[in-house]
């Protein structure tokens, strides 16, 4: 323990001594132990970490799986959930929940929440108790029961300032509820897949389910199991399939081509961001890598300076052990001290991580710095020091005593050192080329995927949904006299070009779907036929999204205040419907509605993206708002200046009408756009980022290694320049030596870039993993920068005073 406290002292005064090596080496580990600790911080949160529920790796969600489309996350039929209930003998229990937005009035102004309504064992299933009060009990949602309804911590917090509100009624959608219970802080419960809310549940009330809703009609819920211990997911999953074929034989005309689909939740939470994270996480793995290759240069070139005083510390008895120790002691004290400075920064790196990353990194606000991203960093802090500090250390203890107190040029070998130090500058720009590379398709994706059309003008639009209470709004009429007066007012508003509205706006949510049938064609069993999204829309939506008309005709002033059976249909409808054929004045069934009566076809309307750019283009239905009636729609406003200049204006227009109707989510279109590839641009902009980091640190290493060589050759340099050898054939030399290095670099990371890129191919939007532009110029560039690396040190050899050189010792 002493021999060592004496290693760590003496080391701290040889890093006091070199401050510039030092320096450099903490800048370069600081970098690389940062963000490998930010992002792992992520990792940890999303992928790692105990879901927050009792035994949260037993629970999956199930959900219909549509064979014929390859959707193999639909929402579910209530009648099959209830089959799957009785019929399973792999859950201990299964729950099913929808969403919907409620109006809480009362306690401050008017506010839309985004809500659940669950089956009264839904917390149960979840393995979740409350945090105040209690969860629901399995009468709770009777019809002669009271009404009660569970909080989230958020919303007591926000809402009711933590006071005390177990017992207490608020009103909600006009209906008087009393709350039970609040929910733990950090539940994390917000399933994407099939979500009709645009953030995670708030308020969730209970559900009993109605025999009505039990019959083979509709899918629009959403199953949550837990497996019985011992349970595979791949047991779990064998045995719905037969339940599943059984149901399809049992009903053909309901349930052919539909199977079942078992998703653990961790993967349902995580699916579409698991892989760009672990890409994230082995790109700053390389950034360290890197780091260390550089760090390990400077120690090496260091200890070919300290060849007199290793000697000496040989000559007295120092066994090349300890003299190997030694200077791994100073790595591994140079790489804490880096650490420390990383762990600051990756405190930093982690909230901007948050703030950049996409809703579908599920709720980052409490991700940081915890004990298991301390070890983390410890551990890495360790193993950083030991690996680019052993190969120095060695190579130091390579020597042989009399040469080295007799000359002090060649510590362990000249050409051995110089191998080494290239062989790591070799491994840097490789490296570095792997991320630029990567970094180079991700922005080439990203850019293609921005310039995706997705059918109407997103510029200049605000959208704010509008969701009635159906107590007070009980009748069609009602609900259809409020949006024709709303959108009449805002309309009016100076500043505003047009306004429309519709029940499920693209970008914001998923629309209905269901089966179909055309009028003169053989009719199928609604499982088997063709299907069609369905959207309402009022009068003016196309004219304020400025969707094309293609064909025909939109609709009248009439059709939009009455049911007059029309219906307008997209490209993509026609063209997997009615090929070469005219759809105008068709008639076809929408199975929407009771009764369902066929609907003429009056025009034709240019695609538009739904759910996302990257997405193939759905047919879609357009019916006018009187065919079908919703209490919740989205409005559209198509302002001539900045759109969110008139929010007050519209807010006031809606609270006008009726002061307790809230706006929901306020946001443009441009907005919605932006937040549709938010995953693909938070790749794009980290990995960017880790990829100039690592060129950074690539240069910066062949800076180095070049700066060295030319001091250990000034001595050969000035004899050259001695004998008559010109400047130019001095630059030529020195930067000669640089280009083989970043040649067989270059080299490495082609050939290492082509078969890593193939692990990023299901993240990119129309570019190839091995698209030759890309790999083309990034070579060029980093080959470019290397040369520049090289230049610098060479014209500083062609300055050297062959008279001052050929003294140089």
């Amino acid at each position: 323990m002493q021999t060592l406290w004496q290693d760590i002292r003496y080391g701290v005064r040889m890093l006091v001594k070199s401050p510039t090596v030092t320096l450099v080496g903490i800048v370069a580990l600081t970098l690389g132990i940062g963000a490998n600790t930010a992002l792992f911080s992520v990792v940890n949160a999303v992928l790692i970490r105990s879901l927050p529920y009792a035994e949260g790796e037993r629970l999956a969600m199930v959900w219909e799986n549509r064979k014929t489309t390859g959707n193999a996350q639909n929402v579910i039929n209530l009648g099959n959930f209830y089959d799957w209930k009785d019929q399973n003998h792999v859950f201990t229990d299964m729950a099913a929940f929808f969403d919907r937005n409620f109006i809480l009035t009362g306690d401050g102004e008017p506010e839309e929440v985004p809500s659940q309504i669950a089956t009264p064992n839904l917390f149960s299933v979840l393995g979740v108790t409350a945090l105040h009060g209690r969860t629901f009990l399995p009468d709770d949602g009777k019809d002669d029961g009271p009404n009660v309804i569970v909080i989230s911590y958020n919303l007591w917090q926000r809402r009711f300032g933590g006071a005390p509100v177990i017992g207490r009624d608020v009103m909600m959608s006009g209906q008087k509820n009393t709350i039970v219970g609040i929910l733990p802080p950090n539940l994390g419960w917000y399933v994407q897949k099939g979500s009709m809310i645009n953030a995670a549940p708030e308020i969730w009330a209970p559900w009993q389910i109605a025999d009505a809703l039990k019959q083979r009609r509709g899918r629009f819920a959403r199953a949550v199991a837990r497996l019985k211990p011992g349970v595979t997911i791949e047991q779990a999953q064998s045995e719905m399939n037969v339940i599943g074929a059984r149901l399809e034989q049992q009903y053909p005309d309901f349930d052919k081509n539909w199977g079942v689909n078992v998703v653990p939740l961790r993967t349902q939470f995580t699916g579409n961001v698991r892989r760009p994270l672990l890409i994230l996480l082995g790109a700053v793995g390389f950034v360290l890598l890197i780091a260390c290759a550089n760090v390990a240069n400077l120690l090496l070139a260091r200890a070919s300076s300290r060849k007199k005083e290793i000697a000496v510390r040989a000559g007295l008895g120092a066994s090349r052990w300890r003299i190997a120790r030694q200077l791994l002691t100073e790595s591994v004290l140079l790489s804490m001290i880096g650490g420390a400075f990383g762990l600051l920064l990756a405190w930093w790196g982690t909230r901007a991580l948050v703030a950049l990353s996409p809703p579908a990194l599920m709720d980052l606000r409490d991700v940081s710095i915890s004990l298991p991203v301390l070890g983390f960093t410890f551990a890495l802090t360790l193993l950083t020091g030991i690996v680019f500090g052993l190969v120095p250390a060695v190579e130091a203890a390579r020597f042989d005593l009399n040469d080295s107190l007799k000359d002090g040029r060649n510590l362990g070998g000249g050409a051995r050192s110089n191998r080494l130090r290239n062989g790591f500058v070799v491994a840097q720009v490789a490296l570095a080329l792997v991320l630029l590379v990567g970094a180079g398709l991700f922005v080439k994706s990203f850019g293609r995927l921005q310039s995706v059309d997705p059918g109407f003008n997103a510029k200049n639009l605000l959208t704010f949904k509008v969701s009635l209470p159906g107590r007070k709004y009980d009748t069609d009429q009602k609900q259809l006299d409020f949006f024709n007066r709303a959108l009449e007012q805002l309309r009016a508003i100076p500043g505003v070009e047009s306004a429309g509205a519709i029940n499920t706006l693209p970008f914001n949510g998923p629309h209905s779907g269901t089966s179909m049938h055309v009028e003169g064609r053989p009719e199928l069993p609604s499982s088997q036929g063709p299907s069609v999204g369905i959207c309402v829309t009022d009068l003016n939506y196309f004219q304020t999204m400025q969707i094309p008309l293609l064909r025909g005709r939109l609709f009248t002033p009439e059709e939009a205040r009455e049911v007059r059976h029309v219906v307008v249909v997209n490209e993509e409808f026609v063209r997997r419907n009615f090929p070469g054929e005219d759809p105008l004045g068709k008639r076809v069934t929408i199975y929407m509605k009771d009764p369902n009566v066929p609907t003429q076809i009056i025009g034709v309307v240019g695609n538009t993206k739904h759910l996302g750019l990257d997405l193939e283009n759905e047919e879609l239905a357009y019916w006018p708002q009187p065919e079908l009636v919703y209490s919740s729609m989205t409005i559209v406003i198509r302002t001539k200046a900045d759109p969110t200049s008139i929010t007050s204006a519209a807010r006031n227009v809606i609270q006008s009408i009726d002061p307790e109707q809230p706006l929901g989510e306020v946001i443009t279109m441009e907005g919605l756009l932006s937040r549709s590839v938010a995953r693909s641009r938070f790749s794009a902009v980290l990995l960017g980022v880790f990829s100039l980091v690592a060129l950074l640190l690539a240069a910066v290493g062949i800076y180095g290694v070049m700066s060295y060589s030319v001091q250990q050759r000034t001595h050969e340099i000035g004899l050259r320049m001695a004998l008559g050898a010109q400047r130019g054939d001095v630059l030529r030399l020195v930067v000669k030596q640089g280009v083989a290095v970043a040649l067989i670099g270059v080299s490495l990371g082609l050939a290492a870039s082509f078969g890593l890129t193939r692990t990023i191919v299901s993240l990119l939007f129309e570019v190839q993993a091995t698209d030759p532009k890309t790999f083309a110029l990034t070579a060029t560039g980093l080959f470019v920068i290397t040369l520049l690396a090289c230049y610098i040190p060479a014209r500083r050899a062609t300055k050297v005073d062959p008279l001052v050189a050929l003294r140089y010792e």
